[in-house]
């Protein structure tokens, strides 16, 4: 009968201390959590969210990625505020994260967009340049009478 590899299992009092440990990281966690918004700013609360600590290392996901280049610029300032709440971090690190909360979300800020675009006429206070018929905003047709464009043209 062959001899079975045996398995080398961790003492019982490794595997506790690692669990304490994840524990305490997931308490660190939750403690970030509760202060995102102030830690963050209202601003960034909505785009950006906090995934994990390892190993003294919190793990930020960021959907956009202006956002996550103003947060790699800022990540000092913001570990200095998770610092005042307590939580010392020797690093930070910020993921792009393309999660879409809500595909009807994306749809509605579409249409929201779109009927704030300065094309839209009825809604931006823009008038019908006389000349070329295309929309230019109300301050063009009062100061010179027609669109920059066309006005352009007259130079």
């Amino acid at each position: 009968m062959p001899i079975l590899k045996r398995r080398n299992p961790n003492p019982l009092k490794n595997c506790l201390d690692n669990f304490k440990k994840s524990l305490g990281d997931l308490d660190k966690l939750s403690k970030i959590n509760e202060n995102w918004e102030n830690l963050i700013g209202s601003e960034l609360f909505q785009e950006c969210k906090p995934l994990n600590i390892d190993k003294k290392t919190l793990t930020i996901a960021v959907n956009n990625p202006q956002w996550r280049q103003a947060l790699i610029y800022n990540k000092h300032k913001l570990k200095e505020r998770i610092e005042k709440i307590g939580i010392t971090l020797n690093e930070i690190k910020i993921i792009q994260n393309y999660e879409l909360k809500n595909k009807n979300i994306k749809v509605n800020n579409s249409k929201i967009v779109w009927a704030n675009h300065p094309s839209r006429i009825h809604k931006n206070n823009m008038s019908i340049c006389k000349i070329c018929n295309s929309p230019t905003p109300e301050g063009e047709i009062k100061r010179w009478n027609k669109c920059s464009l066309c006005w352009r043209k007259d130079l």
